[in-house]
């Protein structure tokens, strides 16, 4: 390679350690230099002995991936803490109702807004986030934490029915926050290659937050206090690395002109060393995006492109939360002791939490296989075959037709609907909300969504002990299958698949009459070259 060519690539990345580049690196940064400019050259030839080999390069890349994991796992305990309001009132229920301690007692109709009141604090946590965020990504996990505390001390310490529901509530606006900003921070320090995989986390850590505190209620299932206490420890721990482990977004700070800061941080994230200079495309990434004019809200709102996706998301959220998900998830234990199931029902919904789980982990891999729409509707046979199979197993016991399977068929239906329910009506509207939506106006929709969703699972947690009393278990898990098969007819017809498909071509599809009318492509992931690799191919 001669001098001319190597000075050529080396000209597209700056020596960020070199003071009389600091200009450059500003300027690039605040949009204010061309980096396709050649006419400047900053580079000598000696920074030639600088370039990497590419073992060191492929070294750097991946101190860079594992440095983005540690931080996307760190930042995921902040959702465990908040996500175990979901199941706590399954575990804590059956306690409270029947101490053996002269602890506090609640009837039936108190321990049915127990459960209620942290549905009720979810739509207004999603409300809440968009502001917080506003002050930093850090600063919204630190809050968030600190406020999943304040709600189980709350518990904690309740003397009364009345504080109980007050830290049920404030649980409930922990757990609303807690899944945007991990999930927004999550994609704004990770790289194209693994972004998609390391997002899914967060509703891994929401399965494990629950899962957890169903093995709490196990472990503990005369102490609903203990139970509290041990669900506190994780909001500590979240709050502990959101103050002195998990560093600002880097595309926030840009966004706030902390050029340098962003920099500095953004190199960590990708693995370049100190000593190097920083190639373009990272320059590139941290470029501040151009101001946009003030645009007319409603008008963007009223558009047929947003109002398609809204409909088609809030119905897909009226079938999630009517099917009984969630109901499930509240009342794990009770539903677990109802069913027929001869198993500890502790130990019941300690099996419901790791069916969910596991089919968190697959959901990724899933979604890249086979789009939003199959998985969906594999979601929606598995709900209705097996909510029907079990409240069929329930009618016939209940009028004396007793089938000898010692509770296998129950515990086999309840669990293959958590599984699949898991896979498609559970996830994929929270995934798809990301994507559907135009991007003007992409925040206040998806929050908007999620919270008229929690509204909806606060009225089916509150209706639910009705239910039981007009239609009984098996007429409850009839009503669920029936949602669950009108969901997936709706699915089939009304739900476009989303995957291959670019922003700009989902909100054009959403555009037209015909929902259908764009065929999905091929995804093609292209990163950018870097300036080492141009220096080699020169």
């Amino acid at each position: 390679m001669d001098i001319n060519t190597a000075k050529k690539c080396t000209d597209r990345q700056t020596d960020v350690n070199n003071p009389d580049e600091s200009t450059n690196i500003n300027n690039i940064v605040n949009g204010q230099m061309d980096v396709n400019n050649t006419n400047r050259h900053t580079s000598t030839y000696e920074d030639i002995k600088m370039l990497p080999s590419i073992e060191e390069e492929k070294k750097w890349e991946r101190d860079g991936v594992i440095f983005q994991m540690l931080m996307s796992l760190y930042a995921n305990v902040i959702v465990v803490g908040p996500a175990m309001s979901f199941g706590y009132s399954a575990v804590a229920e059956p306690v409270m109702r029947a101490p053996k301690t002269n602890d506090l007692q609640l009837n039936a109709v108190q321990a049915n807004w127990m459960a209620t009141a942290s549905a009720l604090g979810i739509p207004l946590g999603c409300l809440v986030s968009s502001f917080v965020m506003r002050r930093g990504r850090k600063i919204s996990m630190f809050v968030t934490s600190l406020i999943a505390l304040a709600g189980w001390m709350i518990i904690y310490m309740s003397n009364s029915y009345e504080q109980i529901l007050v830290g049920r509530i404030i649980s409930g606006i922990s757990a609303g926050m807690s899944s945007v900003p991990t999930t927004v921070y999550v994609a704004e320090i990770t790289g194209p290659k693994w972004r998609g995989t390391m997002m899914t986390w967060t509703s891994f850590s929401f399965a494990l937050g629950v899962l957890l505190v169903y093995i709490f209620g196990y472990i503990f299932k005369d102490d609903w206090r203990l139970m509290t206490l041990m669900c506190s420890l994780l909001p500590v721990v979240a709050i502990i690395l959101a103050l002195l482990v998990i560093p600002e977004s880097p595309l926030w700070l840009r966004d706030q002109n902390r050029s340098e800061e962003a920099l500095e941080i953004m190199r960590k994230f990708r693995g370049i060393p100190k000593d190097m200079p920083t190639p373009t495309e990272l320059l590139l990434e941290l470029k501040p995006r151009p101001q946009k004019k003030n645009q007319n809200l409603l008008k963007h709102l009223m558009k047929r492109s947003s109002l398609v996706p809204f409909v088609i998301m809030l119905s897909y959220f009226f079938f999630q939360q009517f099917s009984g998900i969630f109901i499930v998830v509240y009342n794990a234990v009770a539903i677990m002791d109802k069913s027929g199931v001869q198993v500890d029902p502790y130990l019941g919904a300690v099996l419901i939490g790791i069916a969910r789980l596991i089919a968190s982990l697959l959901t990724s891999a899933v979604s890249r296989k086979f789009g939003r729409r199959i998985p969906s509707i594999f979601s929606g046979i598995g709900m209705t075959i097996f909510m029907a199979s079990l409240s069929l197993y329930l009618f016939l016991a209940e009028n004396g037709i007793v089938i000898s399977d010692k509770g296998i068929i129950p515990a086999v239906c309840m669990l293959l609907y958590i599984f699949t329910s898991t896979l498609g009506y559970l996830i994929m509207p929270f995934a798809m909300m990301g994507e559907i939506y135009p991007s003007k106006v992409k925040d206040i929709l998806s929050n908007l969504t999620v919270a008229i969703g929690y509204i909806f699972s606060a009225i089916t947690v509150k209706t639910y002990p009705d239910m039981l009393k007009l239609m009984n278990m098996h007429g409850v898990f009839l009503f669920f299958a029936i949602i669950s098969f009108i969901g997936l007819i709706f699915i089939m017809l009304f739900l476009p698949e989303t995957k291959g498909k670019t922003l700009d071509e989902i909100e054009d599809m959403f555009s037209k009459k015909k929902v259908f009318e764009l065929p999905a492509e091929e995804e093609v992931e292209e990163e950018v070259p870097n300036a080492f690799s141009l220096l080699r191919k020169n």
